[in-house]
């Protein structure tokens, strides 16, 4: 990898595979995900439950148990390769210049301390605040992501609250020390259309005034189309499609995004029957052969169920993991593609 590349790309990940091995197989939640993102960027990565999307997201964050995780791959953050770093190196990192909010706010938050004190833990150990900054400076939070009454909602504890305010809470802990790197994995779960607003603005201001770049995971499009410059389709734990937002949604490229797009429901024509995607995603102890999405895909051709698709980059800026797009770049056998 190029020196010029890292000194661009905030965070690079180079070829990451995770497994974990049961008592029934090895499962293989992400194969071979390459993505970057530099700073002031938003990355939405879209796609089924399953695919993969929060176990890169984990990764990133060094939160795979070993065992019975096993990581490989790279993961460049500002130059230097986390996965190489020390488990106290690592702790420097998370919670102050990479922040997650995680999808399951009640297991994600310690249900024996108070929520103020959650929220001021990351500024007491990584920004040496005083008790005193901390706790003006989380009271100021609780404000920002829109909790009443914060004085009474910092000292209370994570049972008291409501699915909504817990995950506003994580938000809080997400954002006290303005991350370089914040990592959000379903963030407006739970919460109201006018909350969901709010919180998608606090992210684009933070992504504003420091400079952050974001990582959005969720499977809402709407989501994507507001905060994201581009996009990594997921499917079966792996990137099948990536590019700018407004030319994936122009013309997407793999049948998988086609369908993702599809089925965004429309107020235009009454009575309009939603559109779905046949069949269902695969096991991931009993993977088909060659492309994983071929049992599902109307432009299935022979190779796909023979060989597995490579991610071509089709230009500078989109790739995609699709036999059709390989032959139209030369790749491939024409006489199999054709049957």
């Amino acid at each position: 990898m190029s020196d010029d590349l890292l000194d661009k790309d905030l965070l690079r990940i180079s070829n990451l595979n995770v497994q974990f091995r049961t008592s029934e197989g090895v499962f293989k939640a992400v194969r071979d995900v390459s993505i970057s993102i530099r700073s002031g960027e938003t990355l939405g990565i879209v796609g089924e439950s399953g695919s993969g999307k929060s176990v890169t997201a984990l990764s990133i964050m060094n939160l795979i148990p070993n065992p019975p995780g096993e990581i490989k791959g790279d993961i460049f953050f500002n130059g230097q390769n986390l996965r190489e770093m020390s488990p106290e190196e690592v702790r420097k990192v998370r919670g102050n210049e990479i922040s997650m909010i995680f999808q399951e706010p009640m297991t994600s938050l310690n249900p024996i301390h108070t929520c103020g004190k959650q929220i001021m833990e990351p500024l007491l150990l990584h920004k040496g605040f005083t008790k005193h900054e901390a706790k003006a400076r989380s009271l100021e939070l609780l404000k920002m992501v829109g909790i009443p009454l914060p004085e009474q909602r910092f000292k209370e504890y994570p049972h008291q609250l409501s699915g909504g305010m817990r995950q506003r809470i994580m938000i809080a802990m997400a954002l006290a020390c303005r991350p370089k790197l914040l990592l959000a994995d379903e963030p407006t779960t739970a919460l109201d259309v006018t909350i969901q607003a709010q919180i998608l603005e606090l992210m684009k201001n933070l992504r504003n005034e420091i400079d952050s770049a974001i990582i959005m995971i969720t499977h809402d499009l709407g989501i994507i189309t507001e905060m994201c410059h581009s996009v990594a389709v997921m499917y079966a734990g792996q990137v099948v499609e990536s590019g700018p937002l407004k030319e994936l949604i122009r013309e997407p490229l793999h049948p998988y995004t086609e369908g993702l797009l599809r089925s965004i429901p429309t107020i235009t024509k009454e009575k309009q029957r939603l559109y779905t995607i046949d069949g269902t995603v695969p096991s991931p102890f009993n993977m088909p052969p060659g492309c994983s999405f071929q049992p599902r895909c109307k432009y299935s051709n022979p190779i796909c169920s023979e060989q597995t698709p490579d991610l071509i980059h089709v230009s500078e800026e989109r790739a995609v993991r699709c036999w059709r797009h390989a032959e139209n770049i030369g790749i491939g056998n024409r006489s199999v593609l054709h049957g």
